[in-house]
């Protein structure tokens, strides 16, 4: 049996749906089979059935698209290793529960949600973006800028549609679609299409990916030296040109200290004059510093910093202006924070997304903004650490080091989501497990 949990934006559970077979159609119109009542929800938005024993969705051409672990849905996507799907502001949780005797649920038959090793992945090896995976599940793997791919790689040097991977049975096939900064394989540009193996280094414009198969662990370091190797090709060169440019502009700073200090004693006069008219420079400090209140007011905080620099290159000593600046930097800072947290939970992830989330200060608008996202981040990292227990729970032949490992999982997961029955009941169950074959742990105590 499936059960379909549906978070609104809210992070609040507005609907649970249990299915074992059939096909159900999402949207927002009310002769949908499961109503998601928001303007963000196209009318017959996607698609969600059983075929063969497995659990797929499938985009109906909507507007917003269907998210699943980060990447796009093109086609359809079997949801079996799903971990988060998401419609316009609503977040959907699949599981699948065994019954056990007497009718009771085991609550160590929940299925394991993890990522999916039946296809190739491409993983990011090259910046800060680098370990994230991206599975090739679909028969076309598009790759671009926009949010219409299937791969969303937000990045200046990536095309709208960049490239594409074309999946037939164990064979996946890079095609360039006319990108502006190339696609390249092992460092030549691919024109036409090229066939992958394993091991293969591809390069959207400036974005490098390894192509592996799906459950290969890539050695990020490996990758990381051998685009150094690169690097260090061209230092000889690049120093030739640096001792150049140093040169060029020694010259050019010996000149504009000539020229600073003649205009320095050309403008004398007029400075000598500003000073002698104190209260325009007051007036002018005053209509700037309400200018950036204004910008704090309308929570601008690039436009508020800028009124308030102007202030203090009038008035350097105005201390109601330098505190508003700290303001609305402290402001602009947590906002950054939060579109970073933001992006890395779209991305899938969670961790990152929690830790960067974490930093934005109390006492800012912006950690109002994000507890919606730190609730969700949290209630999804809880569950994934609860289903990560569970399968370890399920191998007959558990070791003492992996009863350790499942409770200490079962109680970082107690720890984000404190009220989570089925996580309890768990818990409860390993304990139990460990106290009869002599493993030390320390009993969780329900805060």
């Amino acid at each position: 049996m499936y059960t379909l949990t549906i978070e609104d934006s809210n992070t609040q559970i507005a609907d649970q749906f249990s299915f074992d077979h059939g096909s159900y159609v999402i949207g927002r119109l009310d002769e949908c089979d499961i109503v998601l009542p928001s303007s963000s929800v196209s009318r017959k938005h996607a698609r969600i059935f059983i075929e063969n024993d497995r659990c797929f969705i499938e985009d109906l051409g909507s507007a917003n698209g269907v998210i699943v672990d980060g990447q796009r849905v093109i086609q359809r996507r079997d949801l079996g290793t799903a971990s988060q799907i998401r419609i316009g502001d609503f977040y959907l949780y699949l599981e699948f529960k065994a019954t056990g005797q007497h009718g009771r649920q085991s609550v160590l038959n929940t299925l394991f949600i993890s990522n999916n090793s039946d296809h190739h992945k491409l993983v990011r090896v090259n910046d800060s973006f680098a370990g994230e995976e991206f599975s090739l599940s679909e028969i076309e793997n598009t790759i671009g800028r926009t949010d219409d791919n299937f791969i969303l790689l937000s990045d200046q040097s990536i095309s709208r549609q960049h490239a594409k991977i074309v999946r037939d049975a164990d064979h996946y096939t890079l095609v360039d679609l006319g990108s502006s900064n190339g696609t390249r394989l092992n460092g030549s540009s691919v024109s036409g299409s090229k066939r992958l193996k394993p091991g293969d280094v591809v390069e959207f414009g400036d974005v490098e990916f390894v192509f592996t198969e799906g459950d290969v662990q890539v050695n990020l370091s490996e990758y990381t030296h051998k685009k150094a190797s690169r690097n260090n090709l061209t230092f000889v060169g690049g120093l030739a040109v640096l001792v150049l440019f140093g040169l060029a502009l020694g010259g050019l700073i010996v000149y504009a200290l000539f020229w600073f200090k003649q205009s320095k004693q050309e403008a004398q006069p007029r400075e000598q004059a500003v000073v002698a008219a104190p209260e325009s420079v007051e007036g002018r400090a005053s209509s700037m510093l309400e200018e950036g209140k204004s910008h704090m007011r309308r929570r601008e905080w690039d436009n508020a910093i800028s009124s308030f620099d102007e202030v203090l290159a009038l008035a350097p000593d105005n201390q109601e202006a330098q505190k508003l600046r700290q303001q609305a930097r402290a402001e602009q800072e947590a906002g950054d924070l939060l579109l970073k947290g933001e992006e890395l939970s779209e991305q899938g992830r969670h961790n990152d997304a929690r830790e960067v989330l974490m930093k934005i200060p109390e006492d800012t608008v912006a950690a109002q903004r994000a507890k919606p996202t730190i609730e969700h981040v949290e209630k999804t990292l809880a569950h994934n650490l609860k289903n990560e227990a569970i399968r370890l729970l399920k191998d007959s032949k558990l070791s003492k080091a992996e009863m350790q490992k499942a409770h200490e999982k079962l109680v970082r997961s107690l720890d984000l989501a404190p009220d989570d029955e089925e996580a309890l009941e768990a818990v409860r169950e390993v304990e139990s497990m460990m106290k009869k074959k002599r493993v030390d742990f320390k009993k969780y105590a329900r805060q």
